[in-house]
């Protein structure tokens, strides 16, 4: 009997807040809810629209651009974390004007409110299965 090799994946850590395509040649992307009667946007899930109460919503990709709102930097390991301190903890703007919190574990202490940040996505860990489980993470856009 011959083993079937089965194919590695990219699947999302946390799934509903990025999608990751089948074809390995697509980047991953980050996803928000859309009113399908005002066009407002929303991140993450929901079920009716906050400014006019319509529902559905549909779900959309986002640009994985934005603006720094606030953050902060951790110092303090907490139990069980996979990130390895310091790091710094961000929200960001989104181009759509969402706010989405995330990780930023590069030059974080130049960190400046108001400035470009760009999202990519990193290996985190592998389920049982030896596919890859990503996250999504924040640096300073690329000029």
């Amino acid at each position: 009997m011959s083993e079937e090799k089965t194919e590695k994946k990219r699947l999302p850590l946390h799934r509903g807040l990025f999608q990751v395509p089948d074809d390995p040649n697509q980047e991953p992307y980050l996803t928000s809810q859309r009113c399908t009667a005002c066009g407002t946007y929303f991140y993450s899930n929901r079920k009716n629209c906050l400014q006019c109460g319509a529902e559905p919503m549909e779900v959309v990709p986002l640009t994985g651009r934005g603006k720094l709102f606030t953050f902060t930097v951790a110092r303090k390991q907490l139990p069980g974390a996979l990130m390895q301190v310091p790091f710094g903890i961000a929200i960001v703007e989104m181009e759509e004007g969402v706010h989405v919190q995330s990780v930023v574990d590069q030059d974080f202490d130049n960190l400046k409110v108001g400035m470009d940040m760009e999202v990519y996505f990193e290996k985190m860990a592998e389920d049982k299965e030896g596919n890859d489980l990503l996250a999504y993470k924040f640096r300073a856009a690329k000029a």
